[in-house]
């Protein structure tokens, strides 16, 4: 069940849906915290997922604090050079940089289509 609300939730996103996103996706992280052991992958990707839809809000905030679970689980149950990890890096980097470097980084990842 944990899977069907989850692609609901990335239907939701690509039409820009995001709070119907969001309510989806947690809906699927709940199922998951409940059946899966702390460190399953599953967990980690939908940590990222709510925190793609918090980055898409605007919400940076929790949007980082949920790119921060989802990475504290990579690490633990994906080997170093998974692609999810490196993504997750990468989503950070996304809320963190333009904080960091005001406007500039802004212009940036509009020029690189983010």
């Amino acid at each position: 069940m944990a899977m069907f609300y989850n692609n609901i939730g990335i239907i939701y996103r690509e039409e820009k849906k995001y709070f119907e996103a969001l309510d989806f996706y947690e809906k699927s992280l709940a199922i998951d915290n409940k059946h899966l052991p702390a460190d399953h992958p599953n967990l980690g990707t939908s940590y990222n997922n709510v925190g793609i839809v918090h980055y898409c809000l605007d919400h940076y905030d929790l949007a980082l604090d949920h790119y921060n679970r989802s990475l504290k689980i990579r690490l633990k149950s994906l080997p170093a050079q998974h692609p999810d990890i490196s993504m997750t890096y990468e989503n950070m980097g996304l809320v963190v940089i333009p904080q960091l470097l005001g406007a500039g980084a802004v212009q940036l990842t509009e020029i690189c289509g983010y």
